[in-house]
């Protein structure tokens, strides 16, 4: 056997197709769930072998193996493949295999890397580049076929799955404690992302305190390459004005580190400058969506910690936020310290309750069980000018399949069912 693939996710879906379509050997798939009647006839129709409902020392039979981001490569049925070199992650494959001939762009970061790499995909489409937009923002990389640029998203997950990649650019847009539910500790997660460092162009935060200052190019409020302020950043000689429809500090850096990338990949200041200004806000980002009897409501559901709750508190002072869903972290103290500060009321409900509800004791809040319920008490407690924010600071998984579904159920529930979740 050739190739066996370990999980049937989003990437390893893509794996199979360029295995596949490029004929490069047999392949055999194992899943630890089932696969849909469409899968199973997909694999018979293309000679795939697979197994699901666990996975076996089978797929240690073939010459590579490549494992999603959610395996772990000190799993113990391949951690012995892993090193040893034979059992790498998709973005790994990709780099391999896939991305020959691409000048490749790679973003992380704890925060901001949808936004970031959404912008740099918006911009390059303004100058007419041809590129191409994938990793962790929902289009595997292993989909790239020839384009001249490769722009991707990529978490600390998939990082984990890297041996020799390296990117022509590689960003690192913040550090902040995050997913340590599956990262064995933070300097773990530190080190996934630094491995972003080895690219032939590097930029990072220079602020960000839980990043090493390294060479690099540096994007800073203090000193650096690009140095942003509240009004806009500057490159070299150009200053670029925020003035779009993005807003908050946060998205300054986000502006800066795209704007600095476009520049490498040779886009003019001018067409950067329209791309900043065009460029709309995605969805579930600190998206405010309705303003109703005199009360607005954001949606910030991507907002999964405690930083970026935190900023969007800093956006929305003196809001009414729903916080909820199943942490990633271990001490919310600084977000309940946050919450004294810059909100008016907390409302919680989910598997966050028993570490958050200790924190906020002498905080005006209500304990709910259900989206339906917190907005209802959100409108009981709100007046006139208020803003009712949803911005969790933990992921959906405890009662929604992602942060999209909770935030479309969120908006729905507002909008009184004028939109379908």
């Amino acid at each position: 056997m050739d190739f066996a693939l370990i999980g049937f996710g989003v990437s390893n879906r893509s794996v199979l197709n360029f295995l596949i379509e490029k004929k490069l050997g047999s392949i055999f798939v194992s899943e630890k769930h089932t696969f849909s009647d469409a899968d199973k006839k997909f694999f018979l129709e293309n000679g795939v072998e697979f197994e699901e409902y666990g996975n076996t020392k089978k797929v240690l039979d073939a010459k590579l193996v490549i494992y999603s981001p959610s395996v772990r490569p000190d799993d113990p049925l391949i951690r012995d493949a892993v090193n040893n070199g034979r059992a790498i992650g998709e973005i790994e494959f990709a780099w391999r295999y896939v991305l020959g001939g691409s000048k490749i762009v790679a973003i992380t970061g704890s925060n901001g890397k949808t936004t970031t790499v959404s912008l740099v995909d918006h911009i390059l489409k303004k100058a007419n580049v041809d590129h191409f937009t994938g990793g962790n923002i929902g289009t595997a990389a292993s989909d790239r076929r020839d384009e001249k640029i490769s722009v991707l998203e990529i978490s600390s997950f998939q990082l984990m799955g890297t041996k020799d990649f390296s990117a022509d650019i590689g960003a690192i847009l913040n550090i902040s404690p995050n997913h340590l539910d599956w990262h064995l500790n933070l300097e773990e997660y530190v080190n996934a992302k630094m491995k972003l460092s080895r690219s032939k162009h590097f930029l990072y935060n220079y602020d960000s305190d839980l990043i090493p200052k390294i060479e690099g190019i540096k994007i800073s409020a203090s000193m650096g390459d690009a140095l942003v302020d509240e009004k806009g950043f500057k490159i070299w000689q150009t200053y670029f004005p925020f003035d779009g429809k993005l807003f908050g500090m946060h998205n300054i850096y986000n502006s800066a580190f795209a704007a600095s990338i476009s520049k490498l990949l040779g886009v003019s200041d001018e067409k950067i400058i329209e791309g900043l200004k065009t460029f709309s806000p995605l969805e579930h980002r600190q998206e405010v969506f309705a303003v109703l009897d005199g009360i607005t409501y954001v949606n910030d559901s991507k907002s999964t910690t405690s930083e970026s709750t935190l900023k969007a508190l800093d956006n929305f002072k003196g809001s009414i936020v729903i916080i909820c869903g199943r942490p990633k972290e271990k001490d919310y103290s600084l977000l309940a310290e946050g919450l004294r500060k810059k909100s008016k009321s907390v409302i919680i409900m989910g598997d966050i309750v028993p570490l958050i509800e200790p924190l906020i004791q002498g905080l005006k809040y209500s304990k709910v069980t259900s989206m339906e319920e917190a907005v209802f008490v959100a409108r009981k407690k709100a007046k006139i000018g208020d803003v009712i924010l949803l911005s969790p600071a933990a992921t959906s998984f405890d009662m929604f399949k992602d942060y999209q579904e909770r935030g479309m159920i969120f908006k729905r529930i507002v909008l009184n069912g004028k939109i379908n979740a």
